[in-house]
């Protein structure tokens, strides 16, 4: 059996960039935040590295450690920064190969949709799901020791619906090798 490996829902977005100082409890959740120039290089600083120490951080961004600890606090209470992961060689794990299955449910409502999160939980090899347009409705990203073990999931997944894998046979751009900061400030 495959180690349960540890997940994180998130929504991604592109945010506008305001150069100017921002405070947390003036943005409404469904507001972007202020960020500045400063903000940016920490956001920049920690996706490339979220041990970087506050001391560390704070040399590189021209703070202080207790001002480099204060913006923190602040990207954190604003939603911008959600968590700091590891990030994991699913190959040294055994989890060797990886796939995407497109999936397309035998029934679509609100309430299938949370079973059908609740079951992809308890499914240890999907990494990730996403709800998506197109003629499938969620995209999966799974990982598994070799083709026997994909079969073996693919026939579960299949009991949920259609399902269409692709192999993953290399990963050309990877989420860490992305400078979102980039984006944002054109």
């Amino acid at each position: 059996m495959a180690p349960t490996l540890s997940r994180t829902c998130q929504s991604e977005g592109v945010q506008r960039y305001r150069p100017s100082i921002w405070s947390p409890s003036a943005v409404p959740a469904d507001e972007t935040p202020v960020l500045d120039p400063v903000d940016m290089k920490i956001i920049r600083e920690l996706t490339h590295d979220a041990r970087t120490s506050l001391a560390e951080l704070g040399r590189r961004v021209s703070l202080s450690r207790s001002a480099v600890a204060e913006r923190l606090r602040r990207l954190e209470e604003s939603g911008v920064i959600q968590g700091y992961t590891a990030h994991l060689d699913l190959a040294r794990l055994g989890l060797s190969l990886q796939a995407r299955v497109a999936l397309r449910p035998h029934y679509r409502s609100r309430k299938d949709t949370n079973r059908l999160r609740e079951r992809l939980l308890t499914t240890a090899c999907v990494l990730s799901c996403v709800h998506v347009t197109g003629q499938n409705c969620y995209e999966l990203t799974i990982a598994v020791r070799d083709a026997r073990h994909l079969e073996a999931v693919l026939e579960e997944l299949g009991t949920l619906g259609e399902t269409t894998s692709s192999v993953v046979l290399s990963e050309l751009v990877n989420p860490r090798d992305v400078d979102v900061t980039t984006w944002v400030t054109r």
